[in-house]
């Protein structure tokens, strides 16, 4: 589950973490009179609230919104005005809504933090290392998709900090970090706010964390400039507060048909589906895609409890989308059995057929038997010995399907 920038930055600011001043706006009047209550002198931004990266690089379907953007430089009253009025009951299209976009309803109106420096800030859970990492960039306000691309391309411009479980980070670590910002916080100030942010993720259950970007002021100060925060599903049942943060609007058809099951799934761009089981095998996996030179249309993350009936309810919505030109199954069996996911496949194609090249790889708990059962289906499938294999097999096999 995730929620709007306003919101994961309320929770920051109840931790003690700096944030600017804001209040959320539903009419370009309202949007004025919050500007006045933050600041009578301005500057002020504008921000449309989607749940959608690259905001400030999009374009609103309505022509009258102009080319600036769902983020907004705002120096007068008037500006607020008109710019919120250019956002609100207009779609904001970014890399990641797709052509049709995403409705705005609300946005997002606070005081302007001058910054001297920026940097990507992020932590999540690295589940092939059952390990919290931390990451930090001098790439910021950029999809997951270019960012990962830079991750392969210039992995120098990315810094990781295995965290491990514990919930605070050294002094030592806090150095390591401020060596790669070069910027002018001090020690201290790097260590407290990132413990803070740890607070945050352990508290709420989070499974990633994104602040993109943080702004350091001439004073050496941090602020949290955007905000994202990714809940575990798992764990919603101990959150009350954050069950009533979800926005169903901002919900796609699939992912709302996923999330029954307690699978996650998402829509990225147009290339290969792919299923995994697990954050980090997901990750893992589109980075080998992109480095063979294949997107990823979507992906969907078997979790929680399963049965045959569930993941083939769940792989339908890979076979229907559009967008996708292959699957890839990546499968690393654990508490999930390999064969139950055989036994989906084969639910899913007497039901809907195989009309889009189709690989499976299976590794762990019941491979021999779910491998067999593939075999003696008759489908025409292909079964990969690792990722990397699966991959080429599954971009061979598209290029002929052309």
């Amino acid at each position: 589950m995730i929620i709007h920038e306003y919101q994961a930055k309320k929770i920051f600011k109840k931790f003690g973490i700096r944030v600017p001043e804001g209040l959320v706006a539903y009419t370009p009047n309202e949007a004025k009179i919050s500007a006045e209550k933050i600041n009578k002198n301005g500057p002020w931004i504008v921000k449309a609230q989607i749940q959608s990266d690259s905001r400030f690089g999009g374009r609103f379907s309505d022509k009258r919104a102009g080319n600036k953007g769902g983020i907004r430089l705002s120096k007068t009253i008037d500006d607020v005005y008109s710019n919120a009025d250019d956002m609100l009951e207009n779609m904001l299209i970014t890399n990641q809504t797709g052509a049709k976009g995403r409705l705005v309803s609300r946005v997002y109106v606070e005081e302007y933090i001058k910054s001297c420096k920026k940097y990507y800030l992020g932590i999540a859970i690295d589940r092939v290392k059952a390990s919290v990492m931390l990451f930090a960039s001098t790439v910021f306000d950029v999809d997951k998709a270019y960012f990962i691309n830079v991750l392969e391309e210039n992995p120098e411009e990315i810094f990781k900090l295995n965290i491990g479980t514990n919930r605070k980070i050294t002094t030592a670590q806090a150095n390591e970090l401020l060596n790669f910002m070069k910027s002018n916080a001090s020690t201290e100030e790097i260590k407290d706010f990132t413990n803070r942010l740890l607070n945050v993720f352990y508290e709420y259950d989070a499974s990633l964390l994104e602040i993109n970007p943080i702004g350091i002021d001439k004073e050496g100060k941090i602020w949290v400039i955007d905000a994202k925060i990714c809940f575990d599903p798992n764990a919603l049942h101990k959150h009350k507060d954050i069950q009533v943060m979800a926005d169903e609007a901002e919900i796609e058809e699939r992912e709302f048909i996923a999330s029954k099951y307690g699978f996650q799934y998402k829509e990225l761009n147009s290339g290969i589906g792919i299923i995994v089981n697990g954050d980090g095998l997901a990750i893992n996996t589109m980075n080998e895609a992109k480095y063979l030179g294949m997107d990823t249309a979507c992906f969907l993350n078997l979790k929680g409890g399963v049965d045959r009936d569930k993941i083939a309810a769940s792989l339908k919505l890979i076979m229907t989308n559009p967008k996708v030109d292959g699957i890839f199954i990546n499968i690393l069996g654990g508490f999930l059995r390999c064969n139950l996911i055989a036994d989906g496949i084969i639910t899913v194609a007497n039901d809907l057929g195989l009309n889009i090249p189709l690989v499976v790889r299976f590794e762990g708990t019941n491979k021999d038997e779910a491998t067999e059962i593939l075999e003696k289906s008759g489908l025409a499938l292909l079964i990969a010995e690792d990722t990397q294999n699966g991959l080429y097999m599954i971009k061979k096999a598209i290029e002929e399907d052309l």
